[in-house]
């Protein structure tokens, strides 16, 4: 006798709207699960386990009324015994592609309901189906089986790198597949405003090389933030280097920051795409390409931003006794934090004003994140800099706030926010300002795993004073010596 969940087949409008809505709300948001194109009709030939799966994530936020609600009903019912058949299936070590890609789904909806726990086991053990799939390594993506099997393997991947950067299994693997297949950009605009670039900014579209495709470029990024992340929580624990060593592991990070960037072609750069000069209609209609593009933007400048952070360099490393960092350092530390968060700021922005809604929880997790440094240095004695701060604090309080959807975990970071807001209201004139560390941390180092089992910080695991308590530091921006016109004042005397 089959299980009941297969006896039932979902109705065409459920099957439509659940495809709708996957584009609209969860491709490369952040996984690139299932290519949109073409999806209606693939969906069909999925197991019933799968389907079922797809349309209660899919059809999750959607409101239904008396007519619907029996089909709700019907589809959470199924999706529930599926999940339990797929579970079983993975325990079995069964390495079918469709059991991973039903696991992919089942890992983001516990995310996205607020099921750390879940999430964690779920990633693992996809995580080890893949390998044991062999995780399509001589496929190719100009074939669609070819193509699903290296987007489910790339999703497994951003699904470490992005959620449990501590713990990986693909990432360890010294052979990679291809990437996926990559959507086309879109045109450029008639006319890119002169807001896009600096008057004198160098123009490169001269590369000879092949550009991969926006896909490889964001599930890079993401690999690289959980590097970022997992080097976060290393000095979270007392395991810090010296960062302005050519050896330590800032300097490693930074290398391969620099591979990152030069990597990216020139087709897809900011000043390219005419990314402030879309309209909402224009990124509905090539969302493909847009949301793995914003995706690799905001993953690059908030993990360079967080690598940089002053929490880490002015505050954490001191508090560790580790030797005083070379002034140079530490201004190039600062200077690269104030600019990458303020680029996170101005994308976020630009998706506000242009209407183009974001749905991904790593979205959130890194404007939440980079929304520290803004918080910081709005204390600034440097009054353009503390300014410029709070307003690009505001700005991503506001996004956060904006993005549709939000779940518990992106509702818990939005509140941590409001408190270190709140707590540090009554700074010092002086510069100074109280705060707890361990809601920075709980910000910045951004592992699922932490909601599950909390993470002493250096001082608790050393038996020292507990991280609940408040610390007060001085903001400091300026670290050398400004070139400043200085007014010389030549004292003549007066014959007598």
């Amino acid at each position: 006798m089959k299980p009941q969940h297969l006896e039932v087949n979902p109705s065409s409008t459920s099957l439509d709207n659940a495809v709708d809505e996957y584009r609209r709300r969860l491709y490369f948001q952040p996984l690139p699960l299932f290519d949109p194109e073409g999806l209606r009709e693939r969906i069909e030939e999925f197991p019933m386990f799968l389907q079922w799966i797809f349309l209660a994530l899919a059809l999750s936020n959607l409101p239904y009324d008396a007519s619907s609600a029996k089909e709700a009903d019907l589809i959470h019912s199924h999706a529930r015994a599926a999940r339990d058949t797929v579970l079983e299936l993975a325990m079995r070590g069964t390495a079918q592609l469709e059991i991973s890609q039903a696991l992919c789904l089942l890992a983001l909806g516990d995310i996205l309901e607020g099921r750390p726990a879940l999430a964690l086991m779920t990633i693992g053990a996809v995580g080890r189906l893949e390998l044991v799939r062999g995780a399509g390594y001589s496929e190719s993506p100009n074939n669609p089986k070819g193509d699903a099997s290296l987007r489910c393997y790339w999703s497994v991947f951003i699904l470490e790198k992005g959620f449990t950067p501590r713990f990986t299994l693909l990432s360890q693997t010294h052979s990679k597949p291809e990437y996926p297949r990559s959507a086309r950009e879109p045109s450029p605009p008639a006319y890119i405003g002169d807001e896009e670039y600096a008057p004198d900014l160098v123009t490169i579209r001269d590369d000879l090389r092949t550009d991969p495709g926006i896909t490889s470029h964001a599930v890079r990024a993401v690999s690289f933030c959980g590097d970022v992340v997992s080097y976060l929580h290393a000095l979270r624990i007392g395991k810090a280097d010296n960062p302005a060593d050519t050896n330590s592991n800032f300097y490693q990070l930074t290398n391969t920051l620099y591979d990152l960037e030069s990597r990216l072609g020139h087709i897809h750069f900011v000043r390219n795409v005419g990314f402030s000069e879309r309209t909402s209609e224009e990124f509905e209609r090539h969302r493909e390409y847009w949301a793995p593009w914003l995706l690799f933007q905001i993953t690059a400048h908030a993990t360079q931003a967080l690598l940089n952070h002053p929490f880490i360099h002015l505050v954490t490393l001191r508090r560790a006794n580790r030797p005083s960092q070379p002034r140079l350092f530490l201004q190039q530390t600062v200077d690269q934090a104030m600019f990458h968060s303020a680029w996170v700021t101005r994308l976020v922005q630009t998706c506000m004003d242009r209407g183009l809604m974001v749905y991904d929880p790593l979205i959130g997790d890194l404007v939440a994140a980079t929304a520290t440094i803004p918080w910081l240095f709005q204390y600034a004695r440097d009054t353009k800099v503390s300014e410029t701060s709070k307003e690009n604090y505001r700005k991503c309080i506001e996004f956060l706030e904006t993005m549709p959807d939000p779940s518990p975990r992106s509702i818990q970071k939005r509140e941590l926010l409001h408190q270190l807001q709140s707590m540090s209201s009554q700074a010092h004139d002086n510069n100074m300002i109280s705060f707890q560390p361990s809601k920075i941390w709980q910000l910045i180092d951004s592992d699922i795993m932490d909601a599950v089992a909390p993470q002493p910080t250096a001082g608790e695991a050393a038996g020292g004073q507990s991280d609940a308590s408040k610390m007060t530091v001085s903001v400091q921006t300026t670290f050398v010596h400004p070139v400043v016109k200085s007014v010389i004042i030549i004292h003549t005397s007066r014959p007598s």
